[in-house]
């Protein structure tokens, strides 16, 4: 009856640290918001991106890629005109990602 206690255990155990490694990932993906605006950016697992733009009801996506530099540091590309296009740090809450170069913070998470 231990033997199968035990086994039931370390059974649970190794579920629970597998399925902890598959929701962790990385700090950048999800929905934001431009901050200052209504504008949602999402980012997704596979190191793209979209930012909608709704304009006097004309909707337009633009694409983006970005890839993780550091810990918490991240590079977004391909946007057009280099609308966001910089290196960015999410912040110690991760409720924010802020240009390096400036400071300012640029995306909010959206709630």
């Amino acid at each position: 009856m231990k033997k199968i206690l035990i086994i039931s255990v370390i059974a649970v155990l190794l579920v629970c640290v597998g399925a902890a490694g598959c929701i962790g990932g990385e700090a950048i993906v999800g929905n934001w918001i431009v901050s200052g605006t209504d504008i949602p950016v999402v980012f997704n697992s596979d190191g793209t991106g979209t930012m909608t733009i709704t304009t006097l009801g004309i909707v337009t996506s633009v694409p983006m890629n970005w890839e993780k530099v550091t810990e918490k540091t991240y590079k977004i590309t391909g946007t057009s005109a280099g609308l966001v296009a910089g290196t960015y740090t999410i912040s110690n809450d991760g409720e924010s990602l802020v240009e390096v170069n400036s400071g300012v913070i640029v995306f909010g998470k959206a709630q």
